[in-house]
């Protein structure tokens, strides 16, 4: 992935117009305008400095900042630099994603092995370097889970617990994007009009909430944020249902 590719993907993941983005870096200190954003995601300027990619990064409420700089100053390097590391990155995507594969308790999704294959150098290094010891990797379910939680998808703690962290703001504010939810498995005849209940939409194994509503022969689920949709069925059997959310936590 290049630096513009990253950036067009933070930016669309915000869901925040040019416009906005560059008033919310103006509010972090740093003045720029729509047009120049434009011209960095599109790989019309070549990649700015740290500071520019940072706050660019925390406007959009994305964690990649420091991905995102590494791209910057990798589009910079030698060309031997870049062999090198472009090499290295594949050889930990691969040593990752065999290890996940060993743990035969928490199979690896679709949507992590895409999550594996789109990780810059510096996260499949830190990924990998978290469960080595000594010189070897310490093969625990540990690793797979948090692939699976990373990517969006769900865990299920030992009380039958789901977690997973929501990656999406479709309800926010009352649930930030990144918090790491609780869902109890719940029977969807005692779910109440206005819980918040956690699915897969659409066939995807990425979890996302919806508020329920009853509607005479109807099971609306509303998302706070109105750019997402509202989806509609006759029974929650019909959907991809996880559960309730019964509580979270904001992940600082």
């Amino acid at each position: 992935m290049t630096y513009s590719e990253m950036l067009d993907s933070i930016i669309k993941d915000s869901k925040l117009s040019l416009r906005q983005l560059a008033s919310k870096c103006g509010d972090l200190g740093l003045s720029i305008t729509p047009s120049y954003i434009s011209q960095l995601k599109n790989n019309k300027l070549p990649a700015p400095s740290p500071e520019v990619s940072i706050t660019i990064a925390k406007a959009c409420s994305s964690k990649l900042h420091a991905a995102l700089v590494f791209l910057g100053y990798m589009e910079k390097a030698p060309d031997i630099i870049k062999d090198y590391m472009n090499t290295s990155t594949k050889l930990y995507k691969l040593m990752i994603e065999n290890l996940c594969d060993g743990q035969t308790k928490v199979p690896l999704t679709t949507e992590a092995r895409e999550f594996i294959n789109k990780l810059d150098v510096i996260s499949a290094f830190e990924l990998t370097t978290n469960y080595l010891n000594e010189g070897k990797f310490n093969l625990t379910k540990e690793l797979a889970e948090e692939m699976v939680l990373v990517s969006g998808g769900a865990v299920k703690t030992n009380n039958d617990m789901i977690t997973t962290f929501l990656n999406d703001s479709s309800m926010s504010p009352s649930i930030p994007m990144h918090s790491l939810l609780y869902i109890m498995p719940t029977k969807s005849s005692f779910i109440k009009e206005k819980d918040i209940i956690g699915i897969y939409p659409y066939g995807r194994k990425m979890v996302t909430l919806r508020r329920v509503f009853f509607l005479k022969d109807q099971v609306l689920l509303i998302p706070e944020d109105t750019t997402y949709d509202i989806i509609s069925t006759n029974s929650l059997g019909n959907i991809d249902y996880l559960g309730k959310v019964v509580s979270y936590k904001i992940d600082l």
